[in-house]
């Protein structure tokens, strides 16, 4: 989600010169049409945020798969984490599965503490 705000965000500053909620709130104002955010909108969507062919880092691992499930589906190309949960596993699995196949390494070291 995060990721699709920010290039919504970027697209808005290089086509109007002004951030998304600047553009939403002139919209309102009615100082601007709103077919420049349903353009900004859809360009977002159909590049997926510019996702696609990025690589998912985590300084932590993945306890479940579902992490990996969701950047796969956007597109990531590959994955790199930590490792180290009982469930490494499902992860490697959902790699495996993707199509195309992601790649995965284990960094081994995690990059933060409690």
């Amino acid at each position: 989600h995060k990721a699709y705000i920010k290039y919504a965000d970027m697209l808005c500053y290089d086509t109007h010169g002004m951030p998304y909620a600047d553009l939403e709130l002139a919209i309102i104002k009615g100082e601007r049409d709103k077919s420049a955010k349903a353009a900004i909108d859809k360009q977002v969507q159909d590049e997926k945020a510019g996702i696609p062919g990025s690589v998912m880092i985590s300084d932590a691992f993945f306890p479940f798969r579902d992490g990996a499930d969701v950047g796969i589906k956007q597109g990531v190309s590959a994955i790199l984490q930590a490792g180290g949960s009982m469930r490494d596993f499902e992860t490697i699995e959902a790699c495996n599965e993707a199509n195309p196949q992601v790649a995965m390494m284990f960094t081994g070291q995690r990059s933060f503490k409690h």
